[in-house]
């Protein structure tokens, strides 16, 4: 039932994104029939581009094929190449997705193992070093710590390519690039959660029935301390991928991210619109899983949702 209320008032958020993702891109300078006919072309050969395309249509008839184009990939081509954008889309799709999962799976995981030890070793030179680390990784953007990254481990030791997506190691820098903010957040996250719940009555009551410190911890304190930590993974994944413009821009990665900068320079409507529509899709249904990862870390938050 919770799930079914979930999707239910998911389809009023996409039909909204829909809306502003047709209209915003209208507001986009440039006419898509004149970039596409070139600088020597005449009125008459604009207007015949501008009717094939379709966007001397009524805009109300255009909404509604782009919305036709949602459950028909036959419909929407883009402009620039006259392939499906669903070609378009699956093709970039899993690079930026293995840049994203791949950030968001070793943010979680460095975060959630520094975070247990920091707050295992409070004030040690552990807990200062993560610290440190911590917060410059919070603090730096994106793209600066990209570029860091090329100069240092591509140019100057060679180790890693600069550019590209041909082979896996061209994967290794953007991700670790990537995971540096959830890592950062995770870690902090969970070391303040664990903090505040090393004192609760039930992990006494867990210690008093001879279990070891090390079950107490992983499997009561740090899972109740995971929660806050799963809807933060929720908010970064899609941080992540609505961040793969830039990421993607400074390795030169051909995901999604790329595809639309390239959409936006050559007014490609229907490529801006459907990938935009795809992020809030994705958006909605991460949501939606960090809930319902939630409730079960926490089963209290089950009563709530069911209220």
């Amino acid at each position: 039932m919770f799930v079914l209320k979930r999707l239910l008032v998911a389809v009023p958020t996409l039909f909204a994104v829909s809306l502003l993702a047709f209209w915003f891109v209208a507001l986009i300078p440039g006419d898509p029939a004149a970039q596409l006919a070139g600088n020597m072309a005449t009125d008459e050969e604009i207007a015949d581009i501008r009717h094939h395309l379709g966007l001397d249509r009524p805009p109300f008839e255009r909404y509604a094929l782009f919305l036709r184009g949602v459950v028909d990939p036959e419909v929407a081509t883009s402009y620039r190449t006259s392939r499906p954008v669903v070609q378009e889309i699956t093709e970039r799709l899993p690079k930026t997705l293995i840049i994203a999962v791949g950030g968001l799976v070793i943010g979680l995981a460095f975060g959630v193992v520094t975070g247990v030890i920091c707050a295992l070793r409070q004030g040690g030179w552990f807990d200062a070093t993560v610290t440190v680390l911590t917060l410059a990784g919070i603090s730096m953007p994106i793209y600066w710590l990209g570029l860091l990254c090329i100069w240092l481990f591509a140019v100057t030791l060679g180790w890693l390519p600069a550019a590209g997506a041909a082979t896996p190691a061209h994967y290794v820098l953007p991700v670790l690039v990537v995971a540096t903010r959830p890592a950062a957040l995770f870690s902090r996250l969970v070391t303040a959660n664990l903090l505040e719940v090393m004192g609760k009555d039930y992990l006494d009551t867990a210690r008093s029935k001879g279990l070891a410190e090390r079950t107490v911890i992983l499997r009561h304190a740090l899972r109740n301390s995971l929660v806050a930590a799963v809807s933060v993974a929720g908010v970064q994944f899609g941080g992540m991928l609505g961040g793969s413009v830039v990421t993607e821009t400074v390795f030169g990665v051909p995901g999604l991210g790329r595809l639309l900068v390239s959409a936006v320079g050559s007014s490609d409507y229907p490529v801006i619109q459907y990938c935009v529509l795809l992020f809030a899709v994705f958006f909605v249904l991460i949501n939606l899983a960090t809930d319902l990862l939630g409730q079960w870390l926490d089963p209290r938050t089950r009563d709530y949702a069911a209220a």
